[in-house]
């Protein structure tokens, strides 16, 4: 796990106790919140094909914080099932793309090849991070290592949405994501070769 997720993970939940509490006592599904999350994302990279800037980059934080906020109220609620896990990661895996999708189109509008290629393989390595994970972990490892893990590349993607600086975020998630790829094949390389 990151030094940004591992620490920020706590503090979120913390600053969101009094609204997991409302939703708890509303007996709000976590899937309702996990679905939600999506069409939010949905919506914003929507806005995203157009433009950047902060209502954008609003909807965006809002979805992802809903994604976020979902597995809380589960482990809350004690309805951490295996559908809901399935859902909320097929849920994130769609909602990490959508954005790379709507730059990718609206690069592709303009004939920017590299901001194109900028979102298709920031888009590639993001996914090549979580699949390391899932992989490894599902060879019996712990794949809690990495520098840019998805708390980092959301970060990084609703900055640079807001202020218009896709480009340059898009570059920071490529870099990033590699990285953090090349941080997990090697300890799977390392713990197999044993």
């Amino acid at each position: 796990m990151s030094y940004i997720s591992r620490e920020l993970k706590p503090k979120f939940e913390e600053v969101f106790s009094p609204l997991l509490e409302f939703l708890s006592k509303k007996r709000v599904s976590p899937n309702l919140l996990t679905l939600s999350g999506l069409i939010l994302v949905l919506l914003g990279s929507y806005l995203l094909l157009f433009r950047g800037g902060l209502l954008t980059s609003l909807l965006l934080l809002i979805g992802s914080s809903l994604d976020a906020i979902d597995g809380a109220l589960a482990r809350k609620e004690k309805v951490q099932g295996k559908f809901g896990s399935f859902l909320d990661s097929t849920v994130d895996r769609i909602s990490d793309a959508l954005p790379f999708i709507a730059l990718t189109l609206r690069y592709s509008y303009q004939s920017n090849q590299v901001g194109v290629i900028l979102s298709l393989f920031a888009l590639l390595f993001s996914f090549m991070v979580s699949y390391a994970r899932a992989k490894g972990e599902s060879l019996g490892l712990n794949m809690r290592v990495g520098l840019f893990e998805r708390t980092e590349r959301w970060i990084v993607l609703l900055l640079g949405v807001a202020f218009g600086l896709e480009q340059v975020s898009l570059l920071i998630i490529l870099v990033g994501s590699l990285v953090t790829f090349f941080q997990r094949l090697l300890k799977v390389l390392r713990e197999t070769q044993n």
